[in-house]
């Protein structure tokens, strides 16, 4: 049987750690930090451009595809928020209640001056994507970034040898 003997840690000048279990804690603090200033940071810099002003009647007819062959509809708001950047769109489903003031998306009132613009919301089917496209057209970029490379190489090698 082995003897071991307590472990003792002396304090080679005036810092002292802190405790493992605190040392835990404080990291899961600081990725709930570091989480609410990606989210910040994202809020701060988008920029949502202004799409076409649409009239009364161009909404009509939007709204009444979206009811008659059930597709949801995204709507750009035409406020904006105390920066002066547009708000994020709507997306919802139209079921076709609307009234002289106003009219009713996901449950929701949206009074006609309020839409700045509106359309079809375009989903993609599953069977269309491609799942080889993104890889491909990745591989196309390093290829094309190396022949970068290669040709900023062969006109340092031509102007100095």
């Amino acid at each position: 049987m082995v003897k071991r003997t307590k472990k003792t840690f002396i304090d080679y000048n005036l810092y002292r750690d802190r405790p493992f279990g605190l040392k835990w804690g404080t990291a899961y603090a600081m990725e709930e930090l570091v989480k609410g200033i990606k989210e910040n940071e994202s809020w701060a810099t988008k920029d949502i451009a202004g799409l076409d002003l649409m009239t009364r009647e161009e909404i009509d007819a939007i709204l009444s595809e979206s009811f008659l062959y059930n597709k949801a509809v995204s709507i750009q708001p035409n406020t904006r928020d105390e920066f002066g950047r547009f708000l994020d769109p709507i997306e919802g489903q139209f079921v076709g209640e609307v009234y002289e003031d106003y009219f009713v998306l996901n449950d929701q009132q949206i009074f006609w001056p309020d839409v700045r613009h509106i359309e079809i919301k375009k989903e993609k089917k599953w069977f269309n994507i491609d799942y080889f496209s993104n890889s491909d057209s990745s591989n196309n970029s390093k290829i094309q970034k190396e022949s970068k490379i290669e040709n900023e190489i062969e006109m340092v090698k031509n102007e100095y040898y």
